[in-house]
């Protein structure tokens, strides 16, 4: 009666365990796209637990999977076509290189991009393994190629921005940049505020701009201040002067719009991606899968189950819509309004396609977020909170601490740590 059990669990694990595993695999995918930005507009602390476990587990899904396709083509254990394996082995290569919105949960993360290079080698090897095996008679070898290199883009543009939010580089670039401001002679004088006037602009619009073009340019002056880089005395002084002649309103919209550049260089793709190599490679990588996509169409599909077909065109929209959907944020972000060079490339590299798919992809993302959120977290820029520290409030809690058990301590330091917003 055991032995039956377990003999039919195991046929149950070898025919849906892969492609369970490549379908949790895409679902975690979506699942962090739509919950990570919300990390930077709200300190619910269930919130943050669920990005937390989502950032964390997205990789281990994918890498998990690999291992599974590795093993049962090791074993040939799966009633899933060989060619197929191979293809969504390609698709994992994707996932790791994870969501635009989020590559690092702290700063630590960011100093572990070495760590991140070796596991892009690691899976290529892996991913090569699986393919080569399946030469020459794969028919889904030319759409396979193409989605590894979409993989590999993706991964490898992760790795890079972890690499450009480092501590290290940014030290570097930082003393780069002031090297040439000073060759060139363009430091202001000491006591002269830039001439910016965001308060009496004509129109709400202008107003914004220049306020996101004053937050810009305040934020590469202080970056510096995170990796204990002091600045001039004369930015000081001018900081000091511009500031004292806005109004709170004014003051406190360039400083929420400067926080906000900081959170996307340390926590996104950002910086991997504002850039005419980052525009072509992405570019490159999102043609590739829609090529891929045309390719699968076309591709006579006798002996592959209808279910892998199905899961197969699941994982192809999935990318697209996602990368869709990053495009459409990036080219409307702040970054983009101050780096005009990039939103002008962006629209070329993808052209009408990318804005035919993102306004499908978007109204579905839209009318989720109008049921399942409140329009007032929606359109939030920042979480509306910051951390303080209570002498009293310390005191007390203490004192409760003595009385409490094991378990509320516990939980208290898990408040404490991964819990904590950033």
């Amino acid at each position: 009666m055991v032995t039956s059990v377990v003999a039919s669990l195991q046929d149950v694990w070898d025919a849906w365990g892969i492609r369970g595993f490549m379908i949790l695999s895409l679902t975690m995918q979506l699942l962090l796209a739509i919950v990570s930005p919300f990390r930077k507009r709200t300190s619910n602390r269930w919130v943050i637990l669920l990005i937390w476990s989502a950032y964390f587990l997205t990789d281990w899904v994918a890498i998990f999977a690999f291992g599974l396709i590795s093993n049962a083509r090791c074993r040939n254990s799966t009633s899933i076509d060989q060619d197929l394996l191979a293809f969504w082995s390609a698709f994992l290569l994707i996932h790791l290189g994870g969501s635009d919105s989020i590559t690092a949960y702290s700063l630590e993360d960011n100093t572990l991009w070495l760590r991140h290079l070796v596991g892009l080698v690691a899976q290529v090897l892996a991913f090569l393994n699986i393919f080569v095996k399946t030469l020459p008679s794969n028919d889904l070898r030319v759409p396979t190629v193409l989605i590894a290199i979409a993989g590999a883009i993706k991964y490898g543009e992760r790795t890079r921005a972890l690499y450009l939010a480092s501590i290290e580089k940014l030290k570097k670039s930082i003393v780069k940049s002031r090297g040439l401001v000073r060759n060139r002679n363009t430091t202001r004088t000491e006591g002269v505020a830039p001439q910016s006037n965001t308060g009496g602009s004509n129109s709400d619009e202008e107003a914004h701009k220049m306020r996101i073009n004053t937050a810009f340019r305040y934020f590469q002056i202080f970056k510096g201040l995170v990796v204990d880089m002091m600045q001039d005395h004369s930015q000081w002084i001018e900081s000091r002067n511009y500031f004292m002649h806005q109004d709170s309103r004014a003051t406190f919209d360039i400083l929420k719009i400067e926080l906000k550049f900081f959170y996307e260089v340390f926590y996104t793709k950002v910086l991997a991606a504002n850039s005419a190599w980052g525009v072509l490679i992405r570019s490159l990588a999102f043609y590739n899968v829609l090529i891929a996509l045309i390719m699968f169409c076309l591709i006579k599909k006798e002996g592959i189950h209808g279910v892998d077909v199905r899961i197969t065109y699941s994982l192809l929209a999935g990318v697209i819509a996602l990368d869709s959907a990053s495009e459409l944020l990036l080219v409307g972000s702040n970054w983009s309004k101050v780096n005009t060079t990039y939103a002008g490339c962006q629209m070329l590299g993808h052209g009408l396609v990318l804005f035919f798919i993102v306004g499908i992809a978007m109204t579905c993302i839209v009318s989720c977020f109008a049921f399942l959120c409140c329009k007032a977290v929606v359109l939030r820029q920042w979480s509306e909170n910051t951390g303080a520290l209570s002498i009293l409030g310390c005191a007390f809690e203490e004192s409760r601490r003595r009385k409490g058990s094991k378990l509320s301590d516990y939980w208290r330091k898990i408040n404490g740590t991964i819990l904590a917003p950033f």
